[in-house]
């Protein structure tokens, strides 16, 4: 390994190190309440360090939730894309690709799941705080879009489908935040079997 590459690995681990540290803090303490040294001393290295690889703590931020977002994203709008599909099988493509996500990235899950409009308008750039709140809905519109390809497939009955996708994420969110309660206290995984009952019922109440 040459001396370039052995730089760009180190920095890479060291990268990651930061960015795990500070979604710990962020996620118990919240993001005004997180500070850069705090992030320091839990990744084991100097605040100019942490300032070396990120500007500001909203860059820090930026970072481990944006890239999260856009690739659900693009999941989403690949499988929503799917005209041809029943909606009830891309809705339950989508809550499996959630899922996913939600098991590959939590640290992004869990700040995205703590996101306060009215907090993060006073403490993130207008920027950037535009690019995550358009993400957020772009990724629910994937949804909504989909419920309306279940109407008009004669699948669905008639409603509001930006209400019915916000129905269907804070149900996502609840039965995860729930078993995850549960397994810490040494109990059995059901968030996946739970998750799926709860879109059984979905479907089920909004069939003909």
């Amino acid at each position: 390994m040459g001396i370039a590459e052995r730089k760009r690995r180190e920095r890479e681990i060291r990268t990651n190190l930061i960015r795990d540290s500070a979604a710990d803090v962020f996620y118990r303490k919240g993001y005004d309440g997180t500070t850069m040294e705090e992030i320091a001393a839990l990744a084991e290295v100097s605040k100019a360090t942490v300032y070396l690889y990120f500007r500001s703590k909203e860059d820090l931020y930026f970072s481990i939730v944006e890239p999260a977002l856009h690739s659900l994203g693009e999941t989403l709008a690949e499988i929503a894309g799917n005209e041809s599909e029943s909606a009830d099988v891309t809705i339950r493509r989508i809550v499996e690709a959630t899922y996913a996500f939600y098991l590959n990235a939590p640290d992004a899950y869990r700040l995205i799941s703590r996101y306060k409009a009215s907090e993060f308008s006073k403490l993130l750039s207008e920027n950037k705080l535009d690019c995550l709140k358009k993400l957020m809905r772009t990724n629910l519109m994937h949804l909504e879009r989909t419920l309306v390809k279940g109407v008009s497939q004669g699948i669905f009955k008639e409603m509001d489908p930006v209400v019915t996708a916000v129905i269907f994420w804070n149900a996502f969110m609840g039965v995860i935040q729930y078993q995850e309660n549960r397994m810490d206290e040494g109990r059995s995984d059901y968030r996946k079997s739970t998750l799926d009952a709860a879109v059984r019922l979905i479907l089920r109440g909004l069939g003909k």
